[in-house]
């Protein structure tokens, strides 16, 4: 049975006011095998799902789940200092390889060695190396493994930008 451990989102902070205005929303369910579903925020807001799932290696040091699902998504990778850069490398992914990062992270293998992987790679340092000009925010819910939480966290102070982690099992909050 999979368990809702963590929910992801990221968007930006509105002009006025405070919160966030989604642009993205992942949802990762624990389990046998723990994936993240990821859905595209629009306008009503609703979600609209994203096809496939990304079932990242937490066990990985380093692991990549959130900088791979900022990749992932278009509406992510905007929010980039570097935004263009990651869509070059993304639309050369496709060109070389027919897939982009969207069908890396949520439709095919993205291990080392992989079709992709070192434009993925590249990716995955250059966005960790630039400001990240959105917000990312993380829910743990008492349902994510000591790994996950882990390496979530671990990921997360990888990205320069406003990111904040929430965890229910205790209520704090960890900028």
């Amino acid at each position: 049975m999979s368990v809702l451990a963590a929910v992801l989102r990221v968007g930006e902070t509105p002009p006025i006011g405070a919160g966030m205005r989604p642009r993205f929303e992942a949802h990762l369910y624990g389990g046998g095998l723990p994936r993240f579903v990821g859905y595209r925020v629009d306008d009503g807001p609703r979600l609209v799902r994203l096809s496939g799932t990304y079932a990242p290696a937490f066990s990985e040091s380093p692991a990549f789940p959130v900088t791979d699902l900022l990749l992932a998504v278009p509406e992510c990778r905007a929010l980039s200092a570097i935004a263009q850069r990651l869509d070059t490398l993304s639309t050369k992914a496709e060109a070389n390889y027919g897939r982009d990062f969207t069908a890396m992270v949520f439709s095919t293998d993205v291990e080392w060695g992989s079709d992709g992987y070192g434009r993925l790679f590249e990716a995955r340092s250059q966005l960790e190396a630039h400001l990240f000009e959105g917000e990312v925010s993380l829910t743990l819910t008492p349902g994510a493994t000591a790994d996950q939480r882990t390496a979530l966290r671990a990921n997360l102070d990888r990205i320069r930008g406003s990111t904040r982690v929430f965890t229910e099992a205790d209520g704090d909050e960890t900028p």
